[in-house]
C-alpha cells in the first residue's frame, strides 16, 4: 500500500480494502470511465480528498477519493483506448498503413472479441475520420484475409475474433463451436470452419466431435428451433459432402427430422435458401420409402414459397414422377389451391416442368388471384403477378395460341371487363392477345362483350363417349405403360448416354400435354342429340342443301357438333369457316362459302334446310 494512503487508512478515513485499491491509482496510470471514457492520473490530493484525472477532451477533471476507488476500470498502458489518449498520431499512421495491426490492437483491447458497431466506435471520428471510415473498413476487410488469426464475421450482428496464434487454428474452431451455448452462434462458428476449411490438417478427423455435437444438438431442440436445426444438419451435410467424408455412426440424418416434424415442416422452412431447400426435399423419399414421400412433397407445393415450388418439382421430375406432378398442378388450378409464388413457377417454366399443364387455364387462375386479392383490399400477395402478366410479352399470346376460341373469349371478357388494370395496360394485354387470336379484335368494341354468352362446347352425345374414352385410355393405359417404360431404361444405368430413357420421357410430355387437352375440352363441352332444332334458319343440328351460282353445281352440309366432322360424308363442325357461314342463313339468302384456297371464296345460295335425323 502506499505510504501516503496508509496514513489516511491508519486514521480511519479510508477503508483499508479502498486503500489497497487507490493505490494501484497512481499518477500516470490509465484509466477508464463509463461516462467520461478514457484518462490518465494526473495528480493526487489526498488531503483534499480527490484524484485529478485528464479524461479525453476534459482534462484536469477532479474525483473524490472514493467515487473514484468505486467507478475507474485501470487498464494497460498497451490498451488501444489508453494508446489513443496517450499517442494519438501513432495509431492515426497505423490506421493508414497497417489496417489489420489497428483491428489486432482493438481484439487485444476488447477480450479478442469485438462486434463491428463496438469496433466503429473505438476507431470512427478520432482515429479515422468519419467521412472515411466505410471506405477504410472495406480496405480493412480486405487486407484481413491473410491474417487468418482474425476472423471476420459474414453478419454485423456477429463478432470479430482474435485467435490464439500459439493453437492450431483448427483446434480453436472446433473448441468455439463445443463451447457455443445456442444454435446460432453454432451455425455462425460452423460457417467459419467452412470458410476456413484449409487451416484444418485432418479436417474429416478433427471435425467429428463437431458434426456429432451436431447431431446430439439437434435432437435436443427439434421441439422448439425445428429451423435452426434443420440449418444446421443441413449445413453439417453441405461440409462433410464437401471432405468426402462420413457421418458418425449413429447421428441424426435430415431424412429422420423430416419424417419427426412433418406436420410443421412446411411452415420451418420458409426463407430457407434454393441450396438448402434442395437438400431438404431431395432426402423426401428416404424419409418416406415406398413412395410414401410422394404426397408428402405434393402437400409442400402449395404450401411454400416460390424456391421451394422449383426444387419440389425437381426432385419429382428427377425421380420419375412428373405426371403426378402435372396432375397435381391440375387439380390445383381446377380447385384455385393456388399461391403467387405457384402460378409464377408455372408460368415461367411453362417451356420445361409445367409445359403439360401450361394452358388457358393458368391464365383465367392467375386473374382469379388477382381479382380475390382486390376484393380483400389487396393488392397485398398479387402485384408479382399483375408485373407478369404486364412484363411477360410472350404469357398471353402463348396461352391463348392453342386455345378454344369460346375460352379465349372468357379470358379476353375478364381482362375488358374488370377493374384489374388500367386501361393502357388492359389495351396492350389485349393487343398481345389479338396479335396471335385476330378474331378477338371484336371484343375491343363495348357493345361485343353483349354476345356469345354460352361459352360451352356443343358435341353429340357419340362424340363426347368418344372423347371420355380417349381420355381413359391416355389416363389407365397409355400413361403408366409409358411410364413403366421410363423405369426400366432407367435401370439400365447412365442417363446421360441412354437414348431409351430420353425418348420415353419426351413421350411423357406428349402424352401428358395430351391429357391436359382432352380434359379441357370436356370440361368445357355441352352433349346434345340435336333433336328439336328449329329449320327456318342453317343452325346446328341441320342439314342444308346449297348451290353454287355460277356453276349451278348442289352440295348438301350437315352441321352437328365440335367433334362431328367427317368430310368424307359432308358432316361439318359447327366451329369450322363454312359453317359458321352458312349459320343464320335462311332458304333463298346467299353467302360467300370458302374454298381451299386461302382468302378465296365462291358465291352460293341456300336451297333447303331441314333437321338432322340420326
Amino acid at each position: 500500500m502506499n505510504p501516503e494512503v496508509q496514513n489516511i487508512v491508519a486514521a480511519g478515513k479510508l477503508p483499508a480494502a479502498d486503500g489497497e485499491k487507490l493505490s494501484k491509482l497512481e499518477p500516470g496510470t490509465f484509466v477508464l470511465h463509463k461516462s467520461w471514457g478514457v484518462g490518465k492520473i494526473a495528480e493526487w490530493d489526498l488531503l483534499g480528498d480527490r484524484l485529478l484525472i485528464d479524461f479525453e477532451g476534459k482534462p484536469g477533471h477532479p474525483l473524490k477519493l472514493a467515487f473514484a476507488i468505486s467507478s475507474l476500470e485501470i487498464i494497460s498502458p498497451d490498451h488501444l483506448l489508453a494508446r489513443r489518449l496517450a499517442d494519438l498520431d501513432s495509431l492515426k499512421e497505423m490506421a493508414a498503413k497497417n489496417p489489420p495491426a489497428l483491428v489486432e490492437l482493438a481484439l487485444k483491447s476488447s477480450g479478442n472479441t469485438l462486434h463491428l458497431d463496438d469496433l466503429e466506435k473505438l476507431l470512427k471520428g478520432r482515429i479515422v475520420s468519419d467521412a472515411d471510415y466505410k471506405k477504410w473498413w472495406e480496405g480493412a476487410k480486405r487486407a484481413l484475409k491473410t491474417h487468418r488469426h482474425i476472423v471476420v464475421p459474414a453478419k454485423r450482428t456477429e463478432k470479430l475474433v482474435l485467435r490464439d496464434q500459439a493453437e492450431n487454428p483448427g483446434t480453436q474452431m472446433v473448441k468455439s463451436f463445443l463451447a457455443a451455448r445456442d444454435l446460432k452462434s453454432k451455425l455462425a462458428t460452423l460457417a467459419s470452419i467452412q470458410k476456413d476449411i484449409d487451416l484444418f490438417s485432418d479436417p474429416k478427423t478433427e471435425l467429428i466431435p463437431v458434426f456429432q455435437d451436431i447431431s446430439d444438438s439437434a435432437r435436443k431442440s427439434v421441439k422448439l428451433n425445428l429451423k435452426e436445426c434443420l440449418q444446421l444438419l443441413l449445413a453439417r451435410d453441405e461440409l462433410i459432402e464437401s471432405l468426402e467424408a462420413s457421418s458418425p455412426m449413429g447421428s441424426m440424418k435430415i431424412s429422420d427430422l423430416i419424417t419427426e416434424t412433418k406436420e410443421v415442416l412446411a411452415d420451418a422452412i420458409k426463407g430457407l435458401s434454393s441450396g438448402f431447400l434442395a437438400r431438404i426435399y431431395r432426402a423426401f423419399p428416404e424419409a418416406f420409402p415406398n413412395r410414401g414421400w410422394v404426397p408428402e412433397i405434393l402437400h409442400h407445393l402449395t404450401k411454400t414459397g416460390g424456391r421451394a415450388v422449383a426444387e419440389i418439382a425437381t426432385v419429382l421430375d428427377a425421380n420419375d414422377e412428373l405426371d403426378v406432378l402435372a396432375e397435381a398442378l391440375k387439380k390445383s388450378l381446377r380447385n384455385r389451391m393456388l399461391s403467387a409464388d405457384l402460378l409464377i413457377w408455372m408460368a415461367r417454366e411453362r417451356k420445361g416442368l409445367a409445359e403439360s399443364v401450361f394452358d388457358i387455364d393458368l391464365g383465367h387462375a392467375i386473374l382469379g388471384v388477382i381479382e380475390s386479392d382486390h376484393m380483400e383490399g389487396g393488392p397485398k400477395r398479387t402485384g408479382r403477378l399483375q408485373d407478369l402478366l404486364s412484363d411477360d410479352k410472350t404469357l398471353l399470346g402463348e396461352m391463348v395460341a392453342e386455345a378454344e376460341e369460346e375460352d379465349v373469349r372468357l379470358l379476353a371478357k375478364r381482362l375488358i371487363n374488370g377493374s384489374l388494370f388500367d386501361e393502357l395496360t388492359r389495351r396492350s394485354l389485349m393487343a398481345r392477345i389479338i396479335k396471335v387470336r385476330p378474331e378477338m379484335e371484336a371484343l375491343m368494341d363495348e357493345n361485343a362483350s353483349a354476345t356469345h354468352k354460352d361459352d360451352s362446347l356443343i358435341v353429340s352425345w357419340e362424340s363426347l363417349e368418344k372423347k371420355k374414352q380417349e381420355l381413359e385410355d391416355l389416363v389407365n393405359v397409355k400413361i403408366p405403360e409409358n411410364k413403366r417404360e421410363i423405369q426400366i431404361a432407367r435401370d439400365e444405368g447412365d442417363l446421360r448416354e441412354n437414348g431409351g430413357y430420353k425418348a420415353a420421357r419426351d413421350q411423357q410430355s406428349v402424352l401428358l400435354r395430351m391429357q391436359g387437352k382432352l380434359e379441357r375440352e370436356l370440361r368445357n363441352a355441352r352433349g346434345t342429340d340435336f333433336a328439336n332444332v328449329p329449320t327456318d334458319k342453317v343452325g346446328i343440328g341441320t342439314v342444308v342443301d346449297v348451290e353454287d351460282i355460277p356453276s349451278g353445281e348442289k352440295e348438301t352440309f350437315t352441321i352437328l357438333g365440335a367433334w362431328d366432322g367427317d368430310l368424307d360424308k359432308n358432316i361439318i363442325s359447327y366451329l369450322s369457316e363454312s359453317a359458321k357461314a352458312l349459320i343464320g342463313k335462311a332458304v333463298g339468302e346467299e353467302l360467300e362459302l370458302p374454298t381451299d384456297s386461302h382468302h378465296v371464296s365462291r358465291r352460293a345460295k341456300v336451297t333447303a334446310v331441314r333437321a338432322f335425323k340420326p
